[in-house]
């Protein structure tokens, strides 16, 4: 089932595709990856509209895979580096699928009637180098300044993040064999690449090796050259530049942390001197008191010898 899917995968000479979304932009692999998402076993694959956001690019920002089937309205994506801005990104993306779902629906926006929508799911799929339990919910509400934002927000919109490096979220991995075998090669690649091997010699060695292994075989043996163009342009990034985002991520922590020390020590230091001029001001209005006292006990004296 697994070979089949892989068969039927093509690379789109036009667009240059994330090696996740190129897997998953097949029907049929996408349907697999909805199911064990979802834990159900939809196998008309017919049932299933795209609804990627192909031009859908903001901030530097591309929606990997976004579909309609059974009453919600999914939106998967790829991350390599940790990053907690997903809510507010999927909440755009989401916002735009659902204006081309009207779109396309031709829905009256101001009909007095009640227009059915969607339910919203919003899946980011981790398979950065930063420890991260198997599945952790992002929220908006997290991102918003404020207090009891919650209550006074009037939106939700969560990231249910999975993390799919090898190793993690093992269910899921066991109902979709594609997702299984997307993160063993990835992980060889970061292994060769750890090691001190170059990117590309990093990508040629896992291609080897998981060709010889049966993981990924048809898509690696059928589109090694594109696979590995689409992996340069990934993961050029991702696998040397990933880890200062993820040192600069803490770094960013650390400089907060410190900032905040800095503002409290910053804080005591002005508490102790408004202390002192406090002081001071009390001493110096002590000396006055002493030197009117001494002056009101002369003008007393002279009085008394006139």
């Amino acid at each position: 089932d697994t070979m089949d899917m892989q068969k039927n995968i093509r690379v789109n000479r036009e667009h240059k595709d994330s090696l996740f979304r190129f897997i998953f932009s097949d029907k049929k692999a996408l349907l697999s990856l909805y199911s064990a998402v979802n834990d159900s076993d939809y196998t008309d694959k017919e049932s299933l509209e795209i609804y990627t956001m192909e031009d859908f690019v903001y901030m530097g920002m591309k929606n990997d895979v976004s579909f309609l089937i059974d009453w919600n309205l999914n939106l998967f994506e790829h991350q390599s580096t940790y990053n907690p801005n997903m809510p507010l990104r999927g909440f755009m993306y989401m916002a735009a699928s659902f204006k081309k779902y009207v779109e396309l629906n031709r829905l009256d926006l101001y009909s007095s009637k009640l227009i059915r929508i969607p339910v919203p799911r919003y899946f980011v799929f981790y398979n950065g180098k930063r420890p991260m339990e198997d599945e952790v919910l992002l929220r908006l509400t997290d991102q918003m300044e404020g207090t009891d934002v919650a209550e006074k927000s009037c939106t939700e919109f969560t990231a249910h993040m999975v993390n799919i490096n090898e190793g993690h979220s093992p269910k899921m991995m066991e109902r979709c064999p594609l997702l299984y075998e997307y993160s063993i090669f990835v992980g060889e690649i970061r292994k060769h690449a750890e090691a001190g091997m170059m990117l590309v010699d990093a990508i040629d060695t896992a291609v080897d090796e998981c060709i010889k292994r049966g993981i990924l075989a048809d898509i690696l043996r059928s589109n090694r050259a594109e696979v590995t163009d689409m992996l340069l342009k990934e993961y050029d990034e991702a696998f040397h530049i990933a880890s200062e985002k993820e040192i600069s991520f803490e770094e960013g922590r650390q400089m907060e942390r410190a900032n905040t020390e800095k503002e409290r020590q910053r804080a005591e230091a002005e508490k102790s001197r408004a202390e002192k001029e406090k002081n001071k001001a009390q001493e110096e209005k002590k000396r006055a008191d002493k030197e009117k006292q001494r002056a009101d006990e002369m003008d007393v004296k002279i009085k008394i010898l006139k």
